[in-house]
């Protein structure tokens, strides 16, 4: 266990705020807590993509730095499936536009193979999302926690201090917030079954809400009222809490103790730190720790989103390589926003491939906090004991795949990254699919190559020609060719980038290609000899 300092991984740091933590934020009365429970949740209104999955990364990552801790801790995931749906996306047919405003649970799935749209996404994500864990979350839906009455003792209490509540919202300064409209319970409309458009309107002198179901506007479309008015007994009937108290709710139905939420969170007038003081004020129950983090962004800076066409999801990364190394993404620094490029791929490897080095011994850094913190890192970034070790350089497997077919594994072994009885052929298998994957779907061109069956038509010197033929006599010891390139061009009369560029071109027709000596390496080596000396 590591000593509980500044310099400790922030995972272990969050679980050392956890454990220390013995009095109320916003007063002084002792916090206990005899299960220390770290949250995740999504809304299926939207799309589940890896943004998504970051919150869940991140939260079982505390999860696992309280238990290495010796407390017994759970960690739970909640679908968000009575929120109103807010959009149509992509792949959704545009007709279900009527159902803007349903809670998701209620929306039909468009797929028609599950009991509703929440249900149908809720599935998917799951069956992805428990490959990123170390063991599945135990999990929620708001949905039946409603229709089971398990939140009727909160939602009591919130009903009994809507005042307080409404007085602790209205330090949001958000207007719509202490209009007199607004109220910290809202049904769902007995007649449409929307649970956005029914407007409250006050309450009986028995305590039921009364509403009118009208219009609302969400920020590209409408969800229509049907212009019903009714009452509804916040005790027995349809509805749910304003999510400035909902999620207070949560956190005192189910003990939580820590959960991630964005950087936009981090101010005293958010939603996180309102329901803070709903949570310990009106619920008597301590503000959990939170675990803000920076998003996670594509391409040149923008925030992923369906609508913008920019969105990446679980089971895409599942193609290209194992949940490890995008856990290892995800977990560095949660406090610097992590960048997503599928031309990256190889350099995420990479890095994961140092990261893993260091964990075993195998490289040194000379700082030792820099040493200590990359061995938590790639022990968090582990979805189970058996640790996930890199076959081979992920760029190099990448051109094998496209000119090595049937003899990968020769070359890998002439290069010297598999022992001659490798005896693990499934995992050198699958780190090739994965390569190859990515090379058909995402790599950049330079990346991709084809040898050319026939020698091509193209200019040397004589001194690159020179160059060539001097190659040829060592093609078939890549060491070598690493080692030697240098001398060759100074030998004949070039700069080393003059000769790489012969040999490509007599190769590929282009000037630019993979690291040469592992691409020599991988094509057989009389042709390479014939090639070099430009013969047919």
């Amino acid at each position: 266990m590591m000593d509980e300092t500044e310099d400790m991984f922030w995972a272990d740091r969050i679980a050392g705020e956890v454990l220390s933590k013995k009095r109320f934020h916003y007063s002084d009365r002792p916090v206990k807590h005899s299960t220390f429970t770290v949250k995740t949740s999504a809304s299926l209104s939207g799309v589940l993509h890896i943004g998504r999955l970051t919150d869940t990364v991140r939260g079982n990552a505390v999860y696992r730095a309280l238990a290495d801790k010796g407390v017994k801790a759970q960690f739970i995931w909640v679908a968000e499936d009575m929120d109103p749906l807010r959009k149509v996306p992509a792949g959704v047919p545009k007709s279900f536009v009527e159902h803007i405003g349903l809670p998701v649970s209620r929306v039909p799935d468009p797929s028609g193979c599950h009991d509703s749209y929440a249900q149908h996404f809720k599935e998917e994500y799951l069956g992805v999302m428990n490959k990123f864990v170390d063991e599945p979350p135990q999990t929620f839906s708001m949905t039946e926690e409603y229709d089971a009455r398990n939140f009727k003792p909160y939602v009591k209490k919130i009903m009994e201090n809507a005042e307080e509540v409404r007085r602790i919202v209205g330090k949001s300064k958000i207007k719509k917030c202490i209009e007199e409209d607004w109220f910290p319970w809202r049904p769902v409309c007995s007649e449409c079954g929307k649970i956005i458009t029914p407007r409250f309107l006050g309450l009986t002198d028995d305590g039921r809400v009364k509403y009118k179901c009208e219009d609302y506007a969400f920020k590209s479309l409408t969800a229509k009222g049907c212009g019903h008015e009714g009452e509804a007994d916040p005790m027995k009937d349809a509805g749910k809490l304003a999510w400035k108290s909902e999620w207070a709710m949560q956190w005192a139905r189910w003990g939580v103790v820590a959960e991630g939420a964005g950087k936009e969170y981090n101010i005293p007038t958010s939603a996180w730190f309102v329901n803070a003081e709903i949570s310990e004020r009106v619920l008597s129950f301590p503000m959990p720790t939170p675990i803000f983090y920076e998003y996670i962004v594509i391409g040149k800076g923008e925030k992923m989103s369906a609508s913008v066409g920019n969105v990446v999801y679980p089971k895409d990364w599942l193609e290209v390589g194992p949940p490890e190394v995008l856990r290892y993404l995800f977990l560095k620094k949660i406090t610097k926003t992590r960048g997503f490029n599928w031309e990256d791929v190889p350099k995420l490897f990479d890095d994961y491939h140092q990261c893993e080095r260091v964990f075993f011994g195998e490289e040194i850094p000379e700082n030792k906090k820099e040493e200590e913190h990359l061995k938590r890192l790639y022990e968090l970034s582990q979805t189970s004991t058996d640790n996930y070790r890199v076959a081979a350089q992920y760029s190099l497997l990448a051109t094998i795949s496209q000119v090595a077919a049937g003899r990968e594994v020769e070359v890998l072994q002439k290069l010297g990254h598999l022992p001659k009885d490798m005896d693990d052929a499934e995992s050198i298998e699958q780190a090739l699919a994965w390569a190859r994957y990515w090379v058909e779907h995402y790599s950049p061109e330079d990346m991709r190559v084809e040898v050319e069956k026939t020698l091509p038509e193209v200019s040397l010197s004589e001194q690159q020609k020179k160059g060539l033929s001097m190659l040829a006599e060592i093609a078939g010891d890549p060491e070598r060719i690493s080692k030697e390139t240098a001398d060759i061009a100074k030998k004949a009369g070039l700069k080393p980038k003059e000769l790489f560029q012969a040999a490509y071109l007599v190769l590929i027709g282009r000037e630019q290609g993979p690291r040469l000596a592992q691409f020599i390496a991988s094509l057989d080596e009389d042709f390479v000899r014939k090639r070099f000396k430009l013969e047919e």
